[in-house]
């Protein structure tokens, strides 16, 4: 299969960077997002718009659900990166396309020589769900990969708490608050007794479904 022409006047883009100095804004602009997305022409390029190549400011809730699916693949790509594993290992682990993840990571990812890397914190903004001390078992929209972190190892405690029934795991957490992207302040639930009442009703519900039917 003959690869598509980068332009019709240049059979590829290395054929259109070397034509002549690229150094206009529009021209920077090109070899961006060429960068982003090589398998584009020309047209293509000239034709993006903010939405076509970064999701990443746009807020949860403004993502269609397919956009949020890709959204939490796009960010289990940008934790493995940043636990040393390599973007393209990844991307077909995930099932991901690199367009899909380079429009939902935005410039938090970059191609540098060759290589992509990625940045050591993020303002994405996901939903996640949180144990708080006064609304129980509840979705938060979280800014960030701060959050993201603090959130992912508060649960990882509370897992550890219960199984060993072991309080004292989650004093870190007492004074922890956590803001969501709206603003609103959460402290998280650290009294292991409360917890296993959360859990217990999150069970409850299941089990009746199964016993009905």
């Amino acid at each position: 299969m003959s690869r598509k022409r980068f332009s019709q006047e240049y059979r590829t883009y290395g054929e259109w960077l070397n034509a002549q100095p690229r150094e206009s804004r529009y021209a920077k602009r090109i070899i961006r997002f060429h960068e982003r997305f090589p398998g584009k022409s020309l047209k293509e390029l000239k034709g993006l718009r903010v939405r076509d190549y970064d999701l990443s400011n746009n807020p949860w809730n403004d993502l269609s659900p397919e956009e949020k699916r890709e959204r939490l693949l796009s960010l289990e790509l940008l934790r493995a990166m940043r636990n040393d594993e390599h973007f393209s290992p990844k991307l077909r682990e995930l099932g991901l396309s690199r367009d899909t993840a380079v429009k939902h990571l935005g410039l938090n990812l970059r191609k540098e020589r060759g290589y992509w890397h990625i940045n050591k914190t993020d303002r994405i903004e996901v939903e996640m769900m949180i144990y708080d001390r006064e609304k129980g078992h509840i979705s938060i929209p979280v800014a960030n990969s701060v959050d993201r972190t603090r959130i992912a190892r508060y649960h990882a405690y509370v897992r550890f708490a219960i199984e060993d029934n072991n309080p004292a795991l989650l004093k870190r957490f007492e004074q922890m608050v956590v803001i969501d992207a709206t603003g609103i302040r959460y402290r998280f639930e650290t009294d292991v007794e409360r917890l296993y009442e959360i859990k217990d009703a999150e069970e409850e519900p299941e089990f009746f479904e199964i016993y009905q039917s």
